[in-house]
């Protein structure tokens, strides 16, 4: 895939997200889950307009408990985001607008939980949002009426929803090949070693043809390792950038990475939604829940 501008906010400011608004709560998958979801959350924001770009993400289902709004996508298409939805992983940061207040319950999908759980390649749902019914089929509007119910009441507590969820989720486990898992694994470790991991590296520790590589690591993680190798670069990059923590021989080693500045920008721009100079600017505080670390739990030795 060639360069592309990320997609540019074109809302009213006084919609921006406001991270003084912002209530979130995370919850440890369950053992039985871990495998296939790496976080769960929930967001709550009490604006009546709530408006922000998304870094480019893995799989999600989302469960939206207050508030419909839409995504905006790196080709301009925008898709409804319904009560329950799938997003799929992300190849660009993509922008949402929500109509508040947005109480949202979600689970991140790991490369292996998106295709386990949906039986579907992810590959097919990148850079979209559709109806979960259309993946887990009616059942889980019943579902998501249930956990709607709930919440307005004040019946059921967060807790139990995710216990219910996860009940529904595990019962849809399809089977996948051991090979598969190995080979996702691999993947993993592969993107894990070092910030620009070597792409004939990983195909060294495959043993299948390059075009079965390519074609299984495409549907498990939604592209080729070339453009999944720079969207984790640039996503752990923007990542240290807006740790506080960070070093400066940690950000200067992020910095070295990239052919020159420009490169850097472009790339940032593209797979975090903002150039590096804005990831400081006064809303940072919501890039560093979009950008924290614990959101890659799938790349296990994460260098920051």
């Amino acid at each position: 895939m060639g360069e592309h501008n990320s997609v540019g906010h074109n809302a009213d400011s006084t919609a921006i997200l406001s991270p003084d608004m912002i209530e979130v709560v995370k919850f440890v998958p369950p053992p039985a889950l871990a495998p296939f979801v790496t976080q769960i959350y929930f967001f709550r924001c009490d604006q009546e307009r709530v408006c922000d770009m998304q870094p480019a993400a893995p799989g999600h289902l989302v469960f939206l408990l207050k508030g419909s709004g839409t995504m905006r996508f790196q080709d301009g298409h925008v898709d409804a985001v319904t009560k329950a939805s799938v997003i799929g992983p992300g190849l660009a940061a993509a922008e949402f607008q929500i109509d508040g207040p947005l109480h949202d319950l979600g689970f991140a999908l790991s490369p292996l939980g998106f295709v386990a759980l949906t039986g579907r390649p992810a590959n097919h749902y990148v850079d979209r949002a559709v109806p979960a019914s259309a993946l887990f089929g009616p059942e889980i509007d019943v579902l998501t009426k249930k956990l709607m119910a709930g919440h307005t009441d004040g019946t059921m507590r967060l807790a139990q929803m995710v216990d219910e969820i996860t009940a529904f989720l595990l019962s849809r486990l399809k089977t996948v090949p051991t090979s598969h898992v190995n080979l996702v694994h691999t993947v993993i470790s592969w993107l894990s070693g070092e910030f620009d991991p070597d792409v004939e590296q990983l195909y060294a520790q495959i043993e299948m043809s390059r075009s079965t590589t390519v074609r299984l690591i495409t549907k498990y993680f939604g592209t080729a390792p070339k453009q999944l190798m720079r969207k984790y670069r640039a996503l752990r990059a923007a990542t240290i950038m807006v740790d506080s923590r960070a070093s400066s021989e940690m950000r200067a080693q992020v910095e070295s990475i990239f052919y020159d500045q420009p490169h850097m920008i472009r790339e940032i721009r593209q797979f975090a939604g903002r150039t590096p100079g804005a990831l400081d600017s006064d809303d940072a505080k919501v890039m560093r829940l979009w950008l924290n670390k614990d959101n890659f739990r799938d790349i296990e030795s994460f260098l920051a």
